[in-house]
């Protein structure tokens, strides 16, 4: 609930008990009208954001983009592309889903927790898969799991997804890969 609305509830309680016909008491209660109103439609707004998230990571697990219109923009942009995924808009997101499936089989988010806040949905994961595509011509299939945590943070304009930074811990992968070698601290 808005913390504004938690000060304002209990002077309306009080204004509203002493009944009566005032401009002041009416005004505040209109006012209170209005931010309730306007914090239910907040809600709802947010409440879509995430639903669109979901659709997000279901399809990225997938590896399928049917029906990626619905809530990708057609100017979708993601600051930190798969790499060797070089279309823009819409596409890129669709190329990187089928890079990703290409590579990583058995894909599973787990522990997620979304955060809405103004236009950005904020999504924290655990991603576990096994690696049985090439990711380049110099890493070849390992065929290994990986166990990695990541945050993707998309912005949304008119219900839709039109920019996406994604962060995870990409060291941690490819030492898990056997492509790099553990740090001295032991991570596997």
């Amino acid at each position: 609930m808005n913390k504004s609305l938690l000060f304002t509830l209990p002077l309306v309680a009080i204004i509203s008990s002493c009944g009566g016909s005032d401009p002041e008491h009416d005004k505040l209660m209109a006012d209170h009208k209005a931010m309730m109103a306007a914090d239910s439609a907040s809600r709802a707004s947010m409440d879509q954001m995430k639903q669109a998230t979901q659709k997000f990571f279901d399809m990225w697990l997938s590896g399928k983009s049917d029906g990626i219109e619905e809530f990708v923009a057609e100017n979708f942009v993601s600051h930190n592309p798969i790499p060797g995924v070089t279309s823009t808009g819409i596409q890129q997101m669709k190329d990187m889903f089928a890079v990703s499936s290409a590579t990583f089989t058995s894909n599973q988010v787990e522990d997620m927790n979304m955060t809405a806040d103004g236009d950005r949905v904020v999504a924290h994961y655990n991603w576990k898969a096994v690696n049985t595509g090439s990711m380049d011509p110099s890493m070849p299939a390992t065929n290994k799991p990986i166990d990695v945590h990541g945050v993707d943070i998309l912005r949304f304009e008119n219900g839709k997804i039109v920019e996406h930074w994604g962060y995870m811990e990409e060291m941690k992968m490819m030492q898990q890969l056997g492509m790099m070698p553990a740090d001295e601290g032991g991570t596997k």
